[in-house]
């Protein structure tokens, strides 16, 4: 056997590799929603095991050759959950080593330079999560108070209406919001959504507050920065509670909401992270997720050399198959495709 498999299984999608134990990259697969809590364990094992497949089908291989994979999946939450994924997977046909555990960590797995750290994702929704260096791991995001896009959609939402009803300051949200949603005002608008139940897309609404927010909006620049200081707060929690002011932890940025809205998010997350512990070494990992679980599958297959894991990095900037993960939209232009 002589393949690696690393898997991110998500909410949105699930994104499967396959490297072989020099660090080369052979194969790619991708799919929609494999999170167990939204499909049950047999349909997630379905979904997982057609992605891999993909994967190695690219790869020319076979599940025979596969000696570990390591899956970080969305739900992944209880103690008890692993356990039910994983007989789910075995009765799949899965028969190589599996390590499966939240994706939470594969963040700070994939942009960490020593594979141990904070690492801080902000999509959908938000996680956090710490790997020190002896292998102790901790995770928290699932109910937290802030989520993701979810919470700046609903926040730029409520400041068109308030600028409206006079609770709130003007802000170039309103005109954003309503050129793209067609309405003519926001009473429109508000009856729509309140009378007619048409909901404004959630992307439609963060698209605009990052946009705006980019232009110097007042409001939208609030509504950024208190996220950023929210997920500042996850790093930092962490940073406190293992007692880590005075080190230079790794802490690591990653999500869509990081790589494909322009530099006020990060750049508010950072300051936060800094003023807890000045020597922190905060990056915007240039890294998807997925490379997290192959990095974690080459260490459980004894391939965990520093020049393997280089080479492996290597070779995913030659393969150019995350480009669109990692922020081709990371010019600051707002966009939050």
């Amino acid at each position: 056997m002589k393949l690696a498999v690393g898997v991110d299984v998500g909410n949105t999608k699930t994104v499967a590799v396959v490297w072989d134990l020099s660090g080369r990259a052979r194969g790619i697969g991708r799919g929609g929603c494999g999170n167990w809590e939204q499909l049950g364990e047999e349909r997630s094992a379905k979904v997982i095991t057609g992605v891999v497949g993909e994967a190695l089908a690219m790869a020319g291989e076979g599940m025979e050759e596969v000696a570990q994979a390591h899956m970080g999946m969305a739900g992944l939450d209880w103690p008890d959950d692993g356990p039910r994924v994983r007989q789910a997977l075995v009765a799949a046909g899965w028969e190589c080593g599996l390590t499966l555990e939240n994706d939470s960590f594969l963040t700070l797995r994939a942009g960490s330079p020593e594979g141990h750290g904070i690492g801080v994702t902000a999509g959908t929704g938000i996680c956090c999560a710490i790997v020190r260096a002896d292998g102790e791991k901790y995770f928290y995001g699932g109910f937290t108070d802030l989520g993701g896009g979810t919470s700046t959609a609903g926040r730029a939402l409520q400041a068109v209406i308030r600028a409206e009803d006079g609770r709130g300051r003007p802000t170039a949200l309103t005109e954003a919001v309503l050129g793209k949603t067609g309405h003519k005002n926001t009473t429109e608008l508000v009856y729509d959504v309140h009378r007619c139940g048409h909901p404004v897309s959630g992307d439609l609404l963060n698209r605009a507050v990052f946009a705006v927010a980019a232009k110097g909006d007042e409001v939208a620049v609030a509504i950024v920065t208190r996220f950023g200081c929210e997920l500042a707060l996850c790093a930092t929690n962490l940073i406190r509670r293992y007692g880590l002011t005075e080190g230079d932890p790794a802490v690591v940025a990653a999500g869509s909401r990081f790589v494909k809205t322009g530099p006020l998010l990060f750049e508010t997350f950072r300051r936060e992270v800094l003023k807890a512990a000045p020597r922190a070494r905060v990056v915007l990992s240039d890294y998807p997720p997925v490379m997290g679980a192959v990095r974690g599958a080459l260490a459980a297959c004894g391939a965990d050399a520093e020049e393997v894991w280089e080479e492996a990095k290597r070779s995913a900037a030659a393969k150019g198959w995350f480009v669109e993960d990692t922020g081709g939209a990371r010019k600051g232009d707002g966009d939050d495709r």
